[in-house]
C-alpha cells in the first residue's frame, strides 16, 4: 500500500472524503463506501474513513467486508495501545462475526488487569478450540497465557503435557520443575516431577539438582550419585551440585570420595564444621582411622590458624566420647593436648589408651603410654595397678625403666614373682583376661571382648559359678 508522503497526496485523500460525505448526504450510500474505501486503500492510517466504511458496510449488508475492516481497525487500536477504543471495536465486531482466535487472545489480554476471570474464560474457550484441531503450536502459545495469569498446579500439570505434545521438551522441562516446587511448598513428595522434569531436559542442572535431592532424601544415594554426575564437568560446576553430590557419596558410605566436597563446602562457610566433625566420627566408625586421623589434622591446622585450637580439642574429645575407641585418632587427640600444655587431658588420654593397648595385647605400646603418663604425673592413682599389669609381659629392663618412675613414692617396686606355684598363676591368667575383656567391651570392641570370654571358657571351665567377676 502506498504511503501518504506529500502535500499533493495529502490533498487528494481530503478531496476523497468530501466526495464521500457529499455522496452519504445525498443518499448514495454504496458510491460513499466505494470512496471511503479508496482513502482506506491509500491511507492505512486513516482509522476515521475505516470505521465509517465498516459501518456503511454493515447498513448495506456487506458483513464480510464490515468484519474485515473492524479487524484491522482493532489490531490497529492494539498496537496503539488504546485499550477502550479497542475493547469497544471488539465488541462491535463479536456482533457480527466469531472472532479469530488470535483476535480473541488479544482481547483476553486486554482484559488482564480489568477482569481477569472474563480473560482467562476467553483464554480457555480459544485453548479447547485449537486442542479440537490439532494445533498444539498454538494451542500451546494460549495456555502459556493461562499459566502467567494463575499458575496454579493444575495448569502447570496441563502446560507440562501439552508441552511435551508439542515437542517443546525444554518448556516441559520448566513447567514440571515449578509443579515440583510447588509441591514441595505444601510439604509433599516431588520426586515424580522432578523425574518427569528431568526426562524432558536431563541437561539442566537446577533441573537435575532438585531430582538428586529428592532421591537423596528417601535414601535412594546411588540414584542421586548417577544425576548429579554428569553436572560436575559443568564450567562453572553448580556448588550445590557439588555440595549435595558429596552428600550422596557420604549417604553411599564413600567417605573418602564426599571429603572433596564437604571440606569445599566447609572453606566457603566455616560455619559448617560440625559437617566435618560428623565426617571424622563416621570414619572411625567405618574403622578407616588413618583417614579419620588425617581429615582431623587437617582441620586442626585451620582452625589454629583461626584461633581455635582450644574449640577443636573439645571437639575431638567429644567425638571420641561418641565414637568407638581409636588407638590412632588417641593418640592424635594427645598430640593436640601436649602442643597445647593441657597435661591433665594429655595424661588422661594416655591412660585411655593405655586399657585400650592392654585390651588388644599390645603391651609394648601399653607401656609406652604408662611411662609418658607417669612423666606427666606419676602420682595418679592406679599406676601401681597399671605398672602390674605390665609384669611379664614386657621386656624385664624396659618394665625396671618404667618403675623407677614411681620408686620415690613410698612403695617398693614390685619384682617379677618367681617359682610361683600353678594355681597363683592361673589366677593371674584368669585375672587378666577378665581384665581384658571389660576393657574391651567398655571401649565398645565387643567382638573382641567375646574373643576373650571364649579363651576363658576354654581354660577355665565353669569358673564363672565360682568367681563372680567373671
Amino acid at each position: 500500500m502506498p504511503e501518504i508522503n506529500h502535500h499533493s497526496d495529502r490533498a487528494e485523500i481530503a478531496k476523497l472524503v468530501e466526495q464521500a460525505e457529499r455522496l452519504l448526504q445525498k443518499g448514495k450510500t454504496a458510491d460513499a463506501l466505494d470512496a471511503y474505501l479508496r482513502v482506506v486503500a491509500v491511507d492505512l492510517a486513516n482509522d476515521a474513513a475505516r470505521q465509517m466504511a465498516a459501518d456503511l458496510c454493515l447498513s448495506l449488508q456487506r458483513v464480510p467486508e464490515a468484519v474485515n475492516l473492524l479487524g484491522e481497525m482493532f489490531e490497529r487500536q492494539i498496537q496503539a495501545g488504546d485499550a477502550t477504543r479497542a475493547s469497544l471495536t471488539y465488541k462491535k465486531l463479536s456482533r457480527y462475526a466469531k472472532p479469530t482466535w488470535q483476535q480473541r487472545v488479544r482481547f483476553g489480554q486486554l482484559l488482564e488487569d480489568s477482569n481477569r476471570r472474563l480473560a482467562l474464560e476467553t483464554y480457555e474457550n480459544v485453548l479447547e478450540e485449537l486442542v479440537q484441531q490439532g494445533d498444539k503450536t498454538n494451542a500451546l502459545k494460549v495456555l502459556q497465557e493461562i499459566v502467567t495469569l494463575d499458575s496454579s498446579e493444575k495448569n502447570q500439570l496441563r502446560l507440562g503435557e501439552l508441552s511435551s505434545q508439542a515437542g517443546d521438551k525444554k518448556g516441559a522441562a520448566a513447567a514440571f520443575l515449578k509443579l515440583g516446587q510447588l509441591t514441595e511448598t505444601q510439604g509433599l513428595d516431588a520426586t515424580s516431577y522432578f523425574e518427569r522434569a528431568y526426562s524432558e531436559n536431563s541437561s539442566d542442572g537446577e533441573i537435575a539438582l532438585a531430582y538428586g535431592k529428592s532421591l537423596l532424601a528417601q535414601g535412594q544415594a546411588g540414584a542421586a550419585i548417577f544425576i548429579f554426575e554428569p553436572h560436575l564437568n559443568t564450567v562453572p560446576a553448580s556448588r550445590e551440585i557439588r555440595e549435595s553430590y558429596g552428600k550422596a557419596l557420604l549417604s553411599a558410605g564413600r567417605l573418602s570420595e564426599a571429603e572433596v566436597f564437604l571440606w569445599e563446602v566447609f572453606e566457603h562457610n566455616p560455619s559448617r564444621l560440625q559437617e566435618v566433625a560428623d565426617l571424622i566420627g563416621l570414619f572411625i566408625d567405618a574403622r578407616q582411622d588413618a583417614e579419620a586421623v588425617a581429615l582431623a589434622r587437617k582441620l586442626e591446622q585451620v582452625q589454629r590458624r583461626r584461633g581455635e585450637r582450644k574449640s577443636f580439642a573439645a571437639m575431638m574429645q567429644d567425638l571420641a566420647a561418641s565414637h568407638r575407641a581409636s588407638p590412632e585418632v588417641l593418640e592424635f587427640m594427645g598430640e593436640v593436648f601436649n602442643a597445647s600444655n593441657r597435661e591433665g587431658d594429655y595424661s588422661q588420654t594416655l591412660l585411655k589408651l593405655f586399657d585400650l593397648y592392654c585390651g588388644l595385647g599390645d603391651y609394648t605400646k601399653a607401656a609406652d603410654c604408662l611411662d609418658r603418663a607417669a612423666e606427666v604425673d606419676a602420682y595418679e592413682p592406679g599406676h601401681q595397678k597399671r605398672l602390674e599389669m605390665l609384669r611379664g609381659k614386657i621386656d624385664e629392663n624396659r618394665y625396671k625403666a618404667i618403675a623407677t618412675r614411681f620408686s620415690g613414692l613410698g612403695k617398693s617396686t614390685p619384682e617379677p614373682a618367681h617359682n610361683e606355684s600353678q594355681p597363683v598363676v592361673g589366677a593371674a591368667a584368669l585375672q587378666d583376661l577378665v581384665l581384658q575383656a571389660e576393657i574391651l567391651a567398655q571401649y565398645g570392641m565387643r567382638g573382641k571382648a567375646l574373643e576373650r570370654v571364649q579363651r576363658i571358657q576354654e581354660l577355665f571351665p565353669h569358673e564363672e559359678e565360682r568367681n563372680e567377676d567373671l
